[in-house]
């Protein structure tokens, strides 16, 4: 069972998490490029990190119908993550009692979905 479901069934079934907002993260911080390369190394292939430009982003969420100030609270959150990993938290270990998997576990997990799908 993945992290997610874990926390899940914890939050569903034990007391204490009514009205709880749980913010999960794995056990290390990552930027985006790192989490590309370890991917390749995991399924053996070079993977490449290709940004879309923001202005392309910003249009196709606008066509979307995302409101104008959700796009640019999106797109600002998404630029910080390329060079600034997010913040860790410990969540999971506190609401499971076990340590959260590395990304790297989670990649080899889902090994088969990286060599099966294609550019969109």
């Amino acid at each position: 069972m993945g992290d997610l479901a874990a926390v899940a069934v914890r939050a569903l079934t034990d007391d204490g998490h009514a009205g709880a907002s749980h913010r999960l993260t794995g056990p290390e911080a990552l930027t985006q490029a790192e989490q590309v390369r370890i991917i390749g190394e995991v399924i053996d292939r070079p993977v490449v990190w290709t940004e879309t430009p923001e202005e392309t982003a910003r249009q196709e969420m606008l066509a979307q119908d995302w409101p104008p100030a959700v796009v640019d609270g999106v797109l600002r959150a998404q630029a910080e993550l390329v060079t600034t990993p997010g913040p860790l938290t410990s969540t999971v270990g506190s609401v499971t009692g076990a340590p959260a998997r590395s990304f790297r576990a989670w990649a080899r997990d889902h090994e088969r979905n990286f060599l099966t799908s294609g550019p969109n």
